[in-house]
């Protein structure tokens, strides 16, 4: 169950004790905190600070985005274009994560599990055994008694970089006939600040799984993982595009284009429906989001598109019934046919592990030499080749600086 209050608090994280801060603004100063939270910060080394950004951010104002465009006529059928421009995205709309306005205490949950299949629900609270009669009057909605162990911590960066994309082409178009025309050209996109999820609170080691991960997050007495959205993420993107067009003649046009391109990225989306793998260890020096940089989920390497159009020849001014004129006209002429075809390759994928090789973190399945992903059968149960994929080590020791139980590339 879940209480909202109508406002918003931003966590900070960082180093206990070096900057890592629990911001409300200093309108909300006197909305009431429960005596366990506030010493649960301390305890924590989290500072509480009643700000007077309302914002609970600080957003760039300076941002410079010079555009250029040329096209040179080299030759009587040879045109050159080129182009580069920066472009910056804006502050993403919020959902419901990151929702600073879910932090406490303007909103906060609670959930109450049996202990097993033997024995009921008991309440903190003192009611006892909870019952369908009596349920609902034994959970607190006084952010005043809220125990704060395990409470999930929200963020968003506080200096917040604006989004933004370096787009370049160059172009060359040639005119083979008077109806006829092929353009080549390079197009391609530099993002940087990317928004993207890394989370919060996460262990800071490789953690065997014999030991427990809470034990080795910064802030013990608080959730680990919780949403925290920052502008760290980069892509970029290279094609290579050709493209005939014919213009109408006798009635006929078409359009032939053929894309090959890459996207790699490390700024996963954690809003997109779950098509995205995540951060495998975020936090842990050495490894961080950067080993994570990969091929997007949206990367496709070959794009074939074919379409184009045939005006019938049936009416006034055509190859047939050219005599026609007004209803006549109107039910014969004025026809086309109009088709499309697109061919491409599919989507990447990730194969994760069989089971989790440390705790607190995922991994990827390593790629095995020599074996085919795809070989062999395919039918309902089974697609790829297993045979292809090995499971990573696990983690021998807290700490190590092998990575290998996180897996292979992404």
């Amino acid at each position: 169950m879940e209480e909202n209050f109508g406002a918003q608090a931003n966590f900070i994280p960082g180093v206990p004790g070096s900057g890592a801060q629990y911001l409300i603004p200093v309108e909300r100063q006197k909305d009431p905190l429960s005596q366990s939270f506030k010493d649960t910060l301390a305890k924590d080394k989290i500072g509480l600070v009643y700000t007077h950004n309302f914002g609970l951010g600080i957003s760039q104002k300076t941002d410079f985005a010079p555009r250029v465009g040329f096209a040179y006529q080299a030759t009587q059928k040879l045109v050159v274009r080129g182009a580069y421009g920066i472009f910056y995205g804006g502050f993403e709309n919020r959902g419901y994560s990151p929702n600073l306005g879910e932090n406490y205490p303007f909103q906060f949950s609670f959930s109450f599990d049996h202990p097993d299949n033997a024995h009921p629900i008991t309440y903190e609270s003192g009611c006892g055994i909870g019952t369908f009669e009596t349920g609902f009057a034994c959970i607190p909605l006084d952010p005043t008694v809220v125990n704060p162990s395990g409470l999930a911590l929200r963020g968003i960066q506080f200096k917040y970089n604006t989004p933004y994309t370096q787009s370049l082409n160059f172009t060359l178009e040639y005119q083979l006939t008077p109806n006829d025309a092929v353009d080549l050209g390079y197009v391609g996109s530099l993002s940087r600040h990317l928004e993207t999820f890394p989370g919060s609170n996460n262990v800071t080691d490789l953690v065997p799984t014999s030991l427990n991960a809470d034990d080795h997050k910064p802030f013990k007495d608080f959730g680990r993982g919780s949403s925290y959205a920052a502008t760290e993420g980069s892509s970029y993107y290279h094609s290579l595009q050709l493209k005939w067009t014919r213009r109408y003649n006798n009635g006929l046009s078409f359009l032939t284009a053929y894309t090959y391109s890459k996207v790699r990225t490390d700024a996963h989306d954690l809003l997109n429906g779950g098509g995205d793998r995540g951060f495998r260890a975020p936090d842990i020096s050495g490894f961080g989001i950067r080993k994570d940089y990969g091929l997007a989920n949206f990367d496709v390497r070959n794009i074939f598109h074919f379409s184009g159009g045939y005006e019938l020849p049936f009416g006034q001014g055509k190859h047939f019934f050219t005599g026609l004129s007004g209803v006549s006209n109107t039910l014969v002429g004025g026809w086309s046919l109009n088709y499309i075809l697109t061919l491409q390759d599919g989507y990447p994928q990730t194969i994760g592990c069989a089971s989790g090789t440390g705790s607190g973190t995922d991994c990827y399945s390593f790629l095995v030499p020599g074996q085919d992903p795809i070989g062999g059968p395919h039918n309902v149960n089974r697609y790829y080749n297993p045979k292809a994929f090995a499971q990573p080590p696990a983690v021998a020791t807290l700490g190590q600086t092998d990575f290998s139980p996180l897996g292979g590339a992404a």
